[in-house]
């Protein structure tokens, strides 16, 4: 009825941070008008310690209000509270309880467990948590599984065709918006696929999953990128939707939004922090994507958007023999850096100022930096392995100055020239 933990795995980043204090702050305000699945989602944010300040004990009180309501996976977190000794002491006979009624419920998982936990019960002990199971049943509603999985299908169906007045119907009913349906997409996923910007701020202000991913891996928000509603991308921006989630071919909404031409949301995802130089699976980027559909306006767009922390260098890097390999390498550091790697394995990183510093390249740079592209590049030089072994690497050196900058660059121009000049001439 509704799948654990579905949502993007992503960096934790500071982008993260803000997207999980803002959700923390929505689930609270729907729990507090009665929304199951929003007491669900915040007592899973206070045991995790996401975007609120973790807290078992009340995280156990939310699962325990959402429970008896009927929402297994609640049931389910609170039998791993139990067997974890959470808040409280590790108390299989409960644990074993809660099993028994979710698999009552029909969920195979908690058959599972409860097939597994018995094993290290004794039969006085399964006994026990049969007669708590039935107590815990007995004081939970009347559910009719049937008409309840027919509800969360209406609710899904009435998501994605729009009906705004029947989502909210359902959703004040107590139905789960956080059920999902055999793709994979929960109601949010519905509704910004087809469009209904109402029907997604409604799901959005009852405490659902902004970031939760549907079998494709596909958010909220990279479908309303693919499909090119900027109203909807525009609302999960100001929600701090993770913005650089990838689906199933590690395409992100803004490659997506490229690659579909869809200039104001790219631009919507510029300015939102998304990372204009990732790839995808294939190593392809969003300006590659929309270059090859012939978007030059979202092409623009793009550029301007890498020069404001970034630039384009080109790196040059030779073996004993004299042979280069050139590199186009787009700087990707947070704080504006751009990293510049030459024969020696130096790495110079220069600030937008202009100010430089230098350092021994390690292994990991150089695999973070190139990764596949490597095994492209020419041999490295004896002196270069006699850099990796010097002390201190990675460590900066002082500040050289503009003026050394000035000469770097110098130089690989220079190298850069003398390199197609050899091409040229060794043509027939």
């Amino acid at each position: 009825m509704v799948r654990e933990d579905f949502g993007q795995t992503v960096a934790h980043d500071s982008r993260y941070a803000r997207a999980a204090t803002r959700a923390v702050a929505r689930y609270e305000r729907a729990a507090d008008q009665g929304y199951i699945m929003a007491r669900y989602n915040l007592a899973r944010a206070l045991a995790q310690g996401r975007g609120i300040k973790q807290d078992y004990h009340r995280a156990m009180e939310m699962f325990s209000v959402a429970a008896e309501q009927g929402n297994i996976a609640a049931i389910l977190r609170l039998a791993e509270f139990h067997l974890a000794g959470l808040d409280a002491p590790e108390d299989r006979i409960e644990a074993q309880a809660l099993y028994y009624v979710a698999a009552s419920l029909e969920n195979e998982g908690a058959a599972l467990a409860r097939t597994m936990l018995a094993l290290h019960l004794d039969n006085a002990q399964l006994e026990q948590a049969r007669k708590r199971a039935r107590a815990i049943r007995d004081a939970m509603p009347r559910l009719d599984l049937i008409l309840q999985r027919s509800r969360e299908q209406e609710l899904l169906k009435a998501a994605a065709e729009g009906d705004l007045k029947k989502v909210n119907g359902l959703l004040q009913d107590g139905v789960d918006a956080n059920a999902i349906n055999a793709l994979g997409r929960t109601s949010i996923i519905a509704a910004a696929w087809r469009g209904h910007f109402d029907v997604v701020r409604s799901l959005l202000e009852a405490g659902v999953e902004i970031d939760a991913a549907d079998n494709q891996g596909r958010t909220a928000l990279t479908w309303a990128a693919i499909n090119g509603y900027s109203n909807i991308v525009a609302l999960l921006l100001n929600e701090v939707a993770l913005i650089d989630v990838r689906d199933e071919y590690g395409l992100t909404p803004l490659m997506r939004a490229a690659w579909n031409g869809h200039e104001i949301i790219v631009k919507e995802l510029i300015d939102g922090g998304a990372d204009i130089n990732a790839a995808d699976d294939r190593g392809i980027t969003a300006k590659q994507r929309a270059s090859g559909m012939n978007e030059r306006d979202i092409v623009a767009l793009l550029d301007a958007g890498r020069g404001a922390g970034a630039s384009e260098i080109m790196v040059l890097l030779a073996d004993e023999d004299g042979k280069v390999g050139a590199l186009a390498m787009i700087g990707r550091g947070a704080s504006g850096k751009d990293i510049i790697l030459d024969k020696d394995r130096q790495m110079v990183r220069i600030s937008a100022s202009g100010a430089l510093r230098r350092a021994i390249a390690t292994d990991a740079d150089l695999l973070r930096e190139f990764g596949k592209l490597l095994s492209d590049l020419p041999a490295k030089t004896a002196k270069a392995n006699g850099a990796e072994r010097r002390k201190g690497a990675s460590r900066d050196d002082d500040d050289d100055g503009p003026w050394v900058y000035a000469l770097l660059v110098l130089a690989i121009w220079l190298l850069y020239l003398l390199f197609r000049w050899l091409r040229k001439r060794r043509r027939p």
